[in-house]
Order: C-alpha cells, then sequence, then structure tokens
C-alpha cells in the first residue's frame, strides 16, 4: 500500500512539475541524459544512495520551471545530487544540485520556482529519495 500511495505521488508531481516547464530556451543547463552516475543525500541520513542503472528515474529534473535568484544559496542543504561524484567518475566534473530550506543551487548558481512554490521542489526531491529505496552507503 506504501508503495502505491509513493507511485501515485510520484507520478502526480510528474505531472505538476512537466506543466511547469519552463518555455524560455534561453536559460541551458545539462540534463540528467548526460550523466551515468548520481549520488543522493538527505541530510537526515548518514550516507547516500549511489544510483547508476536507474538515473533515468532523475528525468522530470530536466523539466523543471526554474528561474535564477536574486538571493543567494543560505544554510545547509536538505537534499544533495551530485551527478558525476568523483569517487565514482575519474575525467568527469561533478554537477552538484543543492536543495535548501529557500532556494536550489545548481553548481554555485542560485535558482528558485518559477511560477509555482519552492515547496514543490523539495515535494519533488524527497519523493525521488524515497523512491531509491537503497541502502545507504557511508564513508
Amino acid at each position: 500500500m506504501k508503495k502505491v500511495i509513493l507511485v501515485l505521488l510520484i507520478c502526480s508531481m510528474s505531472l505538476v512539475l512537466s506543466a511547469c516547464k519552463s518555455h524560455d530556451d534561453s536559460m541551458e543547463r545539462e540534463t540528467v541524459s548526460d550523466f551515468t552516475v548520481a549520488t543522493i543525500e538527505y541530510i537526515e541520513d548518514s550516507g547516500y544512495k549511489l544510483i547508476t542503472s536507474e538515473i533515468g528515474k532523475l528525468h522530470t529534473f530536466d523539466s523543471l520551471n526554474l528561474k535564477e535568484s536574486e538571493s543567494t544559496f543560505e544554510g545547509e542543504w536538505v537534499y544533495r545530487i551530485v551527478f558525476n561524484p568523483k569517487a565514482y567518475t575519474k575525467n568527469a566534473e561533478e554537477f552538484v544540485i543543492l536543495f535548501g530550506e529557500h532556494n536550489i543551487s545548481i553548481n554555485g548558481k542560485t535558482y528558485e520556482g518559477d511560477g509555482f512554490p519552492y515547496s514543490e521542489l523539495l515535494n519533488w526531491v524527497s519523493a525521488k529519495y524515497q523512491y531509491f529505496d537503497y541502502e545507504l552507503i557511508c564513508e
């Protein structure tokens, strides 16, 4: 029953976020399909989840409608996704996404939701973290 509710939550969030997709082609950012490995972390857990074969499940990140923010990223991250983490990719650059309490940082640039509340972004990343029901890897 829990899995069915989680799947329904993920599907509904995907539909909501797809409706929020940006029509502004001027903002270029790398897409999930550019990467083969990622780690996802939650601040309250000690460790990370390694995502390889299911990395495509993060594809809805590409459709998030974000706009650059005037504010700076403050405080600690709540969730962190690192594409091409150095521990798993030798010659690739890391691509780091930090989800904070009020905004998101993508490789050091701060963004916020464009036309929808930031809480929807936190719901998206929380659902993704829960979806990857993997054992935590601790360093």
